[in-house]
This record gives C-alpha cells, structure tokens and sequence, in this order.
C-alpha cells in the first residue's frame, strides 16, 4: 500500500496511464451489474461481449484492447468513468504502484 500523506495529496491527472498497465481488471459481480446497466445491455450479453475469465480462473476480467491497454479507455479517458469498476475506483489506495503513475511520481519527487 502507499504511503498515507501521499494518497491524501493524490489528485488524479487523467492521463490514463493506469489504464493502460498490463494485468487485469477484476470484476465483482456488482461491476458487472453497474456496467451491464450502464451500458444498456442484458448482464449475459455484457459478459459474453466485454469480460474474458482472469488468470485466476475465479472471476471475470474486462477485456483488452490488443495493446493491453483497457478496453475501455477513448484517448486518455474513461469511456465508463461514472461506472466503472471497484478496482478503479479504489485507485491507488487500494493498490501497489511502485512507479509509472505521474501524479503519484511528483508526489514522491518534492
């Protein structure tokens, strides 16, 4: 986990980067919920179109864009921002980011 001082001064600079890490998005089955809704489409439709079944062979995972970046992401935004999935939006205070988050990296510097 980080540093509590530094995810009080996190800010997001929506750039997108994090969308773009290599690894999974993992979906709870209120996501798929929320998501399918959002999207207006039968939670079976949702599944079969947009999640694939994660490396842990437990749960489903959003797709990907062939650059591993997430399926989701329309330049450097969230075409699902306002539903989108747990693990987003516990971003980063919920994960591990040694580097590579430009927000969290200046923090780190000053």
């Amino acid at each position: 986990m980080l540093d509590q001082g530094l995810l009080k001064e996190f800010k997001c600079a929506g750039c997108g980067d994090c969308c773009r890490w290599t690894g999974a998005v993992l979906l709870t089955n209120h996501d798929i919920t929320t998501l399918a809704n959002h999207l207006k489409l039968a939670e079976p439709d949702f599944i079969e179109i947009h999640t694939r079944l994660a490396s842990n062979r437990i749960q489903l995972a959003l797709l990907d864009k062939p650059d591993g970046s997430c399926f989701f992401l329309d330049g450097d935004q969230c075409g699902i921002y306002t539903a989108r999935p747990e693990q987003c939006r516990s971003f980063p205070h919920a994960w591990r980011v040694p580097e590579g988050c430009p927000a969290l990296d200046e923090l780190r510097e000053v």
